[in-house]
């Protein structure tokens, strides 16, 4: 059956994936790489040509602009959808009456949105986003439009759909972005091509999914979803709502805030490049698994041991070169986040683990846990940002990292209470990637780093081999039985 051709009954939708799962899984990460991996390039391409192009204050005021329409997607009904993968038995009501609740209040939000605008504008003196947040609010509709076809999508598992409608939706956004930075349209092209990317994404995302909205849906089908929801709702405004772009805008101003978003999405490029497939797909198996604690701990230790020995070394590289990167794309321009941007990588070895625990708190039926846990680690963000604003964009970041360092273990009790395991078997996985990541970071330290876009090329290849050499010594048995495990998933 083709992705544009799936039928769904009309009086119930496709239940969770219980048989055939660890080959769903296998094929799952390679089509999430691609989901993955497309739009992290997409995103490097406009993000590195526009840092070129546009200064620090063009940066700032998009983050502006794009905190402004965060509250808006952080307090919608888009979080139904992640319902709608996690409930058990769901009928066509309940996807009816989320996708008709998520239309009216799409549009609501974009008419509030922009008819407070102009308040925007005068409360943080950027006479541009008078124009700005209207346009970038376009997304709004489209975002929430888009959250059921997406549902039907992730709850099948069918992740070849989700990595096409991923990767068509980021590559029209970037071709658009980059043809409008070449002709000169500046800030414009960063909005438009937001917008593009959240317009494609609905479109493809309905074409493949093979839903289609009725009139079935009644508010006690939205009731029935409303126990996940709301913390699930949480979760995700938390994650969306961009207060602490909004508080570094009003205490330090646009160029302060552009160095804060620069060095914090190059941060959020290697996060996705690194445990991005690993994350949305351990999320959506382990939402198969509620019940099965035995299974459910294994893909999760199997889940974890993956992301850090992806995600550890391509932090600690990171950090290793983005001196020269900067030197080589922006020259002195960007300077001034150099080590603030260093030390966002660093974070890298907390945050990958934490995309894991997130997938497994949320999929075990615990998103209130998460809730709670994202609430207080925002609400340390916004302290921190208020407390050293006045000492620059690196004591700023500086300080998020020691905040996050010590909120941590908040995460990890909670992930070793659902797997009821002890913490020393949890940590044990990350012993081996964080072994071998220390012995490829003290070589390359060593080694003479060769000028230009060649000598970064030799400096990644070469740490490429040297920790891979690492990982074989510290982990031969573990890397055979998952190879062992992988077999026999394409058999299965």
């Amino acid at each position: 059956m083709s992705i544009a051709t799936a039928k769904f009954n009309k009086a119930e939708l496709p239940a969770h994936l219980t048989n055939g799962r660890a080959r769903a899984s296998l094929l799952g990460v390679g089509w999430s790489a691609l989901h993955t991996v497309v739009p992290s390039l997409s995103a490097a391409l406009v993000f590195f040509l526009s840092a070129a192009i546009l200064s620090y204050e063009d940066f700032g005021r998009l983050a502006i602009a794009g905190g402004l329409v965060s509250i808006a997607l952080a307090f919608s009904p888009v979080a139904f959808g992640e319902a709608l993968v996690q409930r058990s038995k769901l009928t066509n009501g309940h996807a009816d009456a989320v996708f008709w609740c998520n239309i009216i209040v799409g549009l609501i939000y974009y008419t509030l949105l922009a008819a407070m605008a102009g308040f925007g504008a005068a409360w943080f003196n950027e006479p541009q986003l008078v124009w700005l947040v209207p346009l970038l609010a376009l997304k709004v509709p489209f975002e929430l439009a888009a959250a059921v076809p997406n549902a039907m999508i992730i709850r099948a598992m069918r992740f070849r759909a989700q990595a096409i409608r991923t990767a068509a939706a980021t590559t029209v956004g970037a071709v658009i972005c980059v043809a409008l930075l070449l002709s000169g349209y500046g800030l414009i092209s960063l909005a438009v091509s937001q917008v593009a990317v959240s317009a494609t994404a609905f479109v493809v995302a309905f074409w493949v999914a093979g839903w289609r909205p009725g009139f079935s849906g009644r508010f006690h089908h939205l009731k029935e979803l409303c126990g996940y929801t709301i913390f699930a709702s949480g979760d995700r405004m938390l994650g969306t709502l961009r207060v602490d772009h909004l508080v570094a805008g009003a205490l330090g101003g646009s160029a302060f805030l552009g160095l804060l978003t620069f060095a914090q999405r190059f941060f959020r490029m290697l996060a996705d490049l690194a445990s991005g497939a690993i994350g949305s797909v351990t999320h959506v198996v382990l939402s198969s698994m509620q019940g099965e604690k035995e299974k459910a701990r294994k893909t999760f230790f199997l889940a974890s041991f993956a992301a850090a020995t992806i995600g550890f070394p391509t932090f600690a590289g990171a950090a290793l070169i983005i001196d020269d990167i900067m030197d080589i794309l922006f020259g002195s321009k960007w300077l001034a986040a150099q080590t603030a941007t260093q030390i966002f990588c660093l974070s890298g070895f907390l945050a990958t683990p934490g995309i894991i625990q997130g997938a497994l708190i949320r999929s075990q039926g615990r998103p209130n846990w998460w809730f709670y846990y994202q609430l207080v680690q925002q609400f340390g963000t916004v302290l921190v940002i208020a407390a050293t604003y006045q000492f620059g964009i690196t004591a700023v970041v500086a300080g998020i990292f020691a905040k996050t360092f010590m909120l941590w273990p908040i995460s990890l009790f909670m992930t070793v209470k659902i797997l009821e395991c002890r913490i020393v078997d949890y940590l044990s996985d990350f012993v081996g990637p964080m072994l071998a990541t220390a012995g490829m970071a003290g070589v390359l330290y060593l080694l003479p780093m060769y000028p230009g876009w060649f000598g970064v090329a030799i400096y990644i290849a070469l740490g490429a081999v040297i920790y891979a050499g690492f990982l074989v010594m510290c982990c031969s048995q573990k890397l055979s039985n998952i190879l062992i495990q992988m077999k026999k998933a394409k058999r299965a």
